[in-house]
């Protein structure tokens, strides 16, 4: 026989037939205390024996008539393989299939002789769930055939009475209580965890909307950017990088060697630096316009050569105006003469002294203008001076 368990603070209850049993039928039941006596019995329908014994643990006595309770030989196997030996023992006891059986079994005893039980597995699983929904915690469940101490195989008397001694016969240590028949326990984190899920799926959503938002406007500003480098410079033939060829674009423009031509302001402003270094901080205006730039001075800061700039080949002509330290002992006026640039005059090595504090003469403004020639040569370009003093500065072509 099987080593009993001492029974101490615990729930036990005994159910009519499971076809016959309802929400209100009212169910037999003994609470066992600490010392193992029967503190309380009586008997109440499913949730008012959970009311009553809140979280305490039950265990279910089934009615005769559910349960069928043989005594079968098993062979001497393995530990591991003792649950199939109790199995193939049993088909051929039972005609139906073993798999819609709830079956227990009790060890094997040393003449090879064990108790073995079973019962439907959908009435069994649906009174465990209706035990559950009513608040109770179901341990095992038993057949009614085993509290004795010596089981009987034939049907007993149901449990009713409070002074029966069946109510404080230990346990066999096995039940039909298999594991896979629970029902499923409703977690009390199983709201927190429901909030918690559909707060991440909103925050998922939110997110993947955003990110769909900053690549629509990172699509719009690359757009806008293309668009922007492909005005400012036209020339490009296709845009992968717009922030890198912009800059590139800027920088070869700085220093003039992009895709820009030599006949745009830029190209020619830098020309007219380096040829007209006297315009520095006096230009009153400029004006670009048929590859060509004009820019007219202030008045005082004209270049001292009034001479017209005709060509950066052709001659060049200064007009030398009338001078009060020219005229003759006669006091006659001096007629303006024009000299050439190719023309080589040196004043006498004495006079030298007097030279370097007189005006300037026609000499030096002729060398002057011919040094500005020289420059636009050297840069490929021509100056020419019109006759209101502005100054155009054009390219040669080649």
């Amino acid at each position: 026989m099987d080593k009993r368990n001492p029974v101490k603070n615990i729930l036990r209850i005994a159910l009519p037939p499971l076809a016959e049993w309802a929400d209100s039928t009212r169910l037999a039941y003994v609470w066992i205390d600490r010392q193992g006596r029967v503190a309380r019995a009586g008997e109440l329908a499913a949730a008012e024996i959970a009311g009553a014994f809140h979280a305490a643990r039950a265990q279910v006595v089934l009615h005769p008539h559910d349960v069928i309770v043989a005594m079968i030989n098993v062979p001497a196997v393995p530990a591991n393989r003792y649950a199939a030996a109790v199995r193939g023992t049993l088909e051929g006891l039972i005609l139906g299939d073993l798999d819609t059986l709830a079956i227990g079994h009790s060890k094997r005893a040393a003449d090879g002789t064990a108790i073995a039980a079973w019962t439907p597995r959908d009435p069994l699983r649906d009174a465990w769930q209706r035990l559950s929904a009513a608040g109770l915690s179901v341990q095992a469940f038993y057949p009614l055939q085993l509290w004795s101490e010596t089981p009987v195989l034939d049907q007993p008397e149901p449990l009713r009475s409070d002074d029966d001694p069946r109510w404080l016969t230990p346990n066999p240590g096995w039940s039909l209580a298999a594991p896979q028949l629970a029902p499923r326990q409703r977690s009390r984190w199983r709201a927190t965890l429901g909030w918690i899920a559909g707060a991440m799926a909103i925050w998922i959503v939110g997110l993947n909307l955003y990110a769909a938002q900053l690549k629509h406007e990172t699509q719009q500003l690359k757009d806008r950017m293309e668009r922007d480098v492909r005005d400012a410079f036209p020339d490009i033939p296709v845009i992968l990088d717009p922030v890198r060829q912009a800059q590139q674009g800027r920088d070869a423009l700085r220093t003039g060697q992009g895709g820009t031509t030599g006949t745009d302001l830029l190209s020619l402003a830098r020309i007219a630096a380096h040829v007209l270094p006297f315009a520095a901080d006096a230009v009153d205006l400029f004006v670009y316009q048929n590859n060509a730039l004009t820019l007219t001075l202030h008045d005082g800061n004209q270049d001292p050569d009034d001479a017209t700039l005709v060509s950066t080949t052709g001659p060049v002509n200064t007009v030398r105006p009338s001078n009060p330290g020219d005229r003759g002992q006669s006091g006659a006026r001096n007629t303006p003469r024009a000299t050439s640039a190719n023309t080589d005059k040196r004043q006498p090595s004495s006079t030298t002294a007097a030279a370097s504090s007189a005006p300037t003469t026609a000499t030096d403004r002729v060398a002057d203008t011919a040094a500005i020639l020289q420059r636009a040569s050297a840069l490929g370009a021509r100056v020419e001076r019109d006759d209101k003093g502005a100054w155009r500065i054009t390219r040669v072509e080649p």
